[in-house]
């Protein structure tokens, strides 16, 4: 059964590349008069840069990645205006950044009518340079903003056909990197070396006092451990088994009498609701209950995160807060956790990584076989140095 189970996974692996170049390859000869007609377009040179757009569409974990990029950007340009456009659930990541001078929330579920306002609004902004940092295959959106906000300069990744669209394309990675970096290679044709590729985060001092208001009001100590559990992730595939974060919970606070917090978003309530009914030491749900600022500043108080390979982990490593995470079938080598304070648990499976939001083993082996005694030993030795 896994054997074949592997077997579909390498079959759909090879069909996702064939797709892709298929794809990547059609839209190339489609979109080509477009090519021709942009090809003698007159070149300008990136001079008397006054304002700035950055497009960045895509999810928490993306837009904290992309944070060393966007401050090479304001250090490359200090006098200019930095805009962010960024979803409206990922705005609080860098809303309090003193780097960026200007956010900007795109809402995809308004009317046609003000789509078109959004766009004449950027257009008024006369931005003399739009950057998209978009890495992700099949995300046109951004690509197309960056081109209708008329910049003098337009800039992003020449990925499936994307590139017609741009002044300045940038070839997408021969190899495979992490998201970081490749994000930093879009802005290096702006002649940009970025020192660091960790991101910085700024919690805003409103949260911070929030949460410690919200501390001393459970009454908890200043000398006791706080520890954050994320079990949530955007697929299932992405997440550790249930009674895996149930038994942790337990072994924390009983070992250590940590105060354990866990937290997510509305999606994650069901999966926290049975997590809860497995443990016999009861932790706080805070799921669906704090803003993302306000978990922002939770964890940048804690002494531990736990969690999925999801957003809130790049938080947390941002923070410079130790982390153990859980892999499963995402690529490591592109979204392994930054920094050296992190254990990170994978299981070396024939079919990772899939990137599949599905299990085509139907046994979700990379996390099940993750075991809680595992954790715990990684918990100990992280709290042994503390």
């Amino acid at each position: 059964m896994l054997s074949f189970g592997n077997y579909l996974v390498k079959i759909f692996k090879l069909s996702v590349k064939i797709k892709r170049l298929f794809l990547g390859s059609f839209l190339r000869f489609f979109l080509s008069p477009f090519y021709l007609l942009f090809l003698f377009r007159k070149r300008r040179e990136i001079v008397n840069v006054r304002t700035i757009v950055v497009v960045k569409l895509e999810r928490i974990g993306d837009l904290v990645l992309s944070i060393p990029a966007i401050h090479s950007i304001k250090k490359k340009f200090p006098e200019s205006k930095l805009t962010i456009i960024v979803n409206s659930y990922t705005q609080e990541v860098i809303k309090n950044d003193p780097n960026i001078d200007s956010v900007i929330v795109y809402n995809r579920n308004i009317s046609v009518r003000d789509k078109i306002k959004f766009i004449k609004a950027l257009r008024n902004e006369r931005f003399d340079l739009a950057i998209d940092l978009t890495t992700r295959d099949f995300f046109f959106l951004p690509a197309l903003i960056i081109y209708l906000t008329n910049a003098k300069i337009k800039i992003g990744l020449d990925n499936l056909g994307r590139g017609f669209l741009f002044d300045v394309r940038v070839n997408p990675p021969p190899n495979p990197m992490h998201l970081s970096q490749e994000v930093l290679n879009i802005v290096s044709s702006l002649g940009i070396e970025a020192e660091e590729i960790r991101p910085k985060l700024f919690v805003s001092n409103n949260d911070r006092e929030y949460i410690k208001r919200f501390l001393k009001e459970l009454d908890v100590r200043e000398d006791r451990l706080l520890v954050v559990i994320h079990p949530g992730g955007h697929f299932k595939t992405q997440r550790w088994k249930e009674d895996g974060y149930a038994g942790v919970s337990d072994y924390l606070i009983k070992r250590y009498g940590a105060c354990v917090f866990f937290i997510g978003d509305e999606r994650d309530k069901e999966v926290m609701r049975r997590i809860l009914s497995l443990t016999e030491e009861k932790p706080f749900d805070l799921v669906g209950k704090l803003s993302l600022g306000k978990v922002m500043a939770l964890i940048s108080v804690s002494h531990l995160f736990i969690g999925n390979n999801s957003g809130p982990l790049h938080i947390a490593t941002a923070l410079s807060i130790p982390t153990i995470s859980f892999l499963g079938p995402t690529p490591e080598e592109r979204w392994h956790p930054l920094g050296d304070r992190n254990i990170v648990f994978k299981k070396d499976l024939p079919c990772i990584p899939c990137e599949l939001g599905y299990c085509l083993r139907n046994d979700f082996g990379c996390m099940q076989e993750i075991g809680v005694q595992e954790v715990i030993e990684a918990i100990d030795s992280i709290f042994s140095k503390e």
